[in-house]
């Protein structure tokens, strides 16, 4: 069952190629493939060095030079990584088939009838190892799970921890919503304010590929305590300022919010690290920020790049059943209208976003454009969320309150005076 030279090569592939083991992991190879003992170790070490350092480098394997000229060797072995992969898949299913049913055969334990519909169920299962993410339903089965869903009274999915955003749409499992917005609007408070309130209850992710993970625990900590985020990042706090983040620390720590700090912006490693944490966590909510730093290095089209990003992060949250929020930068175009209000054109690099997207809503301050001039600049500005597209429901837009010095959106209705404490569950979910 065991085919070393096949699993040599792939690896040798690999180290001669370094980017292929990104693409190779998008294409479903797992370490458990690698049925040979020596192959299997070696092949773990690639994703630990992939994991540190958001891509592969051999050097970083700290492996005997005779076996990296071994391994290269038998590179000539694979033409091409997909069927090698492929091959290497089939070779894990009949071992794991093989291993079922002998156990099966040598329980003495069990009559002949039993050990024959195992070994039906084992096969009936395998038959399904590689086509398990298309599924085949009569409509029988669907009323079925329909009923079932009702009676459970379960949402699919999360609240955006926003009321009145909860009247259009929720966060649904399997869905991927972006929120575009120009730069300084307030793209990123927004993502990190999902995240962190849906965090009080549920498991998020929350990939950061533009600030420095210190920045993002003051933002955070500036938004949960009211205490202005200058004030934090230049450390002159008083003692009551100091005292109110204080006082929620505990509640910052236990946040159920998990964060991929991506070095680079390579769209297949990042989304493999999504997959791989995934497995530990199984989050109801990942927010991506943001959608136009990343890349795709086989395309040099920028338009068809992210047309193929935005239809894998679609694939992604269906196959991992949460919801995927990204943000996006929009075109300069905007700025040049009379009405600044943002539209569907205005996505920047393609029209992908909008097709794979079950929301896209954009965000809009009146102020940004129109209140630069005030010389005392008000602590809150009115934050306009625009739905353009919602594929189940109604497109409309929302007032939310934005508290520009502490990075806090809130209903408008509830808005919060610079410093001011609330009670936290209101605070999080008005």
């Amino acid at each position: 069952m065991v085919n070393i030279e096949l699993e040599k090569g792939i690896l040798g592939k690999i180290i001669i190629l370094p980017y292929l083991l990104a693409e190779s992991l998008d294409k479903g190879l797992k370490e458990e493939y690698f049925l040979n003992e020596q192959t299997n170790i070696i092949f773990k070490k690639m994703l630990k060095v992939f994991d540190v350092n958001s891509k592969f480098d051999p050097s970083l394997l700290k492996l005997e030079q005779k076996k990296m000229i071994e391994l290269g060797d038998y590179s000539t072995n694979v033409v091409h990584i997909d069927l090698a992969i492929k091959q290497l898949k089939e070779n894990y299913r009949n071992s794991v088939l093989d291993n079922k049913i002998r156990n099966i055969l040598t329980n003495d334990k069990k009559e002949t009838a039993e050990k024959q519909s195992e070994i039906m169920a084992v096969i009936d299962g395998l038959q399904n190892f590689e086509t398990e993410q298309n599924k085949f339903y009569d409509m029988k089965e669907l009323s079925t799970q329909w009923w079932k869903s009702l009676e459970n009274k379960k949402v699919d999915g999360i609240r955006t921890s926003y009321k009145d955003l909860d009247n259009y749409f929720i966060f649904e499992s399997g869905s991927l919503v972006t929120v575009g917005a120009r730069p300084a609007v307030g793209k990123t408070a927004f993502g990190l304010n999902l995240a962190s309130r849906n965090a009080v209850k549920e498991s998020v992710l929350y990939v950061n590929l533009e600030m420095s993970t210190n920045q993002i625990s003051n933002r955070i900590l500036s938004s949960m305590s009211g205490v202005s985020l200058k004030k934090i990042i230049n450390k002159t706090l008083n003692d009551e300022e100091a005292g109110k983040i204080a006082s929620k620390m505990e509640i910052f720590e236990n946040l159920n919010l998990s964060l991929l700090d991506c070095r680079d912006s390579d769209f297949t490693s990042i989304v493999q690290k999504i997959r791989r944490m995934y497995e530990k966590k199984q989050f109801k909510l990942i927010v991506i920020d943001y959608l136009t730093l990343l890349h795709v290095k086989k395309y040099k089209d920028r338009n068809t790049e992210v047309e193929y990003m935005s239809n894998r992060l679609k694939l992604l949250a269906t196959e991992l059943n949460t919801c995927i929020v990204i943000l996006a930068q929009l075109n300069r175009q905007v700025e040049l209208r009379a009405d600044k209000k943002p539209v569907l054109s205005d996505l920047r690099d393609s029209g992908g976003i909008e097709q794979a997207s079950n929301v896209v809503m954009f965000l809009y301050r009146a102020d940004y454009y129109y209140g630069k001039d005030e010389e005392e600049p008000k602590p809150y500005s009115s934050l306009e969320v625009l739905i353009r597209k919602n594929r189940n429901g109604q497109t409309g837009n929302v007032v939310l309150a934005y508290n520009k010095e502490t990075q806090s959106i809130v209903n408008a209705k509830v808005q919060m005076k610079i410093g001011e404490d609330m009670d936290e569950k209101r605070r999080l979910y008005e």
